[in-house]
């Protein structure tokens, strides 16, 4: 199972345009102007680091901001798990073992905004015995230039435990994962597309330098 959490794919056209409209209207509709969303502004954050306070964390991940809304409405993860069920035959060919969408978050960049490399790991708080496959990231709208998607691998033992899993705090707040070097890899992705990539890959994106990119994360689940 967890060999999944390892592999990355694609499935193109995950929405159609019709639905692409839809969600960036209800998106719009609970979004407002975004600012109290704004990861600069908020008392919470998508992500987390072991003993260290909100402030540090934004300074990790995100240190020029990012829009997080997290109060996505109940027909928007409707339609977002429909979606994913429709095309479950395409994600099982390389995610045999996922069963399941869940846990989505609209997230958006505006110019020089960008989230530094790391994992998010496939333990599930909510359900241990059923770990998160892989994540989940659909694009609702493309950046003008910027902000693609990377993921970074690394031949040495650096990133991994004698268990073959990865490490804890793979992140650039830990020393050992910031000074190691890896090779990144480049993915863009049209307006629809859904990106999956496991949850013992390292990833992250690129600064924005034109216009703003928005896109729903989600997981797959086993």
């Amino acid at each position: 199972m967890l060999h999944d959490s390892l592999k990355i794919g694609s499935v193109e056209g995950l929405l159609s345009q019709e639905e692409i409209t839809h969600l960036a209207g209800r998106i719009s509709e609970g979004l407002g102007d975004g600012s109290r969303f704004d990861v600069v502004d908020r008392t919470r954050s998508v992500h987390s680091l072991a003993g260290e306070g909100l402030d540090r964390v934004k300074e990790v991940y995100e240190p020029q901001g990012r829009v997080e809304y997290d109060e996505v409405q109940p027909d928007v993860t409707k339609l977002l798990n429909d979606a994913v069920t429709r095309r479950m035959n395409d994600l099982h060919k390389v995610f045999p073992s996922a069963r399941r969408s869940m846990d989505w978050l609209y997230v958006e960049y505006g110019a020089g905004q960008y989230v530094t490399p790391h994992v998010d790991y496939p333990f599930n708080e909510i359900a241990p015995d059923r770990p998160k496959i892989a994540a989940m990231g659909i694009v609702l709208r493309e950046a003008d230039s910027g902000g693609a998607f990377f993921v970074e691998t690394g031949g040495g033992n650096a990133l991994w435990n004698e268990d073959g899993g990865i490490k804890e705090n793979a992140n650039v707040h830990s020393p050992w994962f910031a000074g190691m070097r890896r090779t990144r890899w480049h993915v863009t992705c049209r307006a629809g597309d859904a990106l999956c990539w496991g949850t013992q890959l390292v990833h992250g994106t690129e600064p924005v330098t034109a216009g703003r990119i928005g896109k729903f994360i989600g997981f797959l689940g086993a």
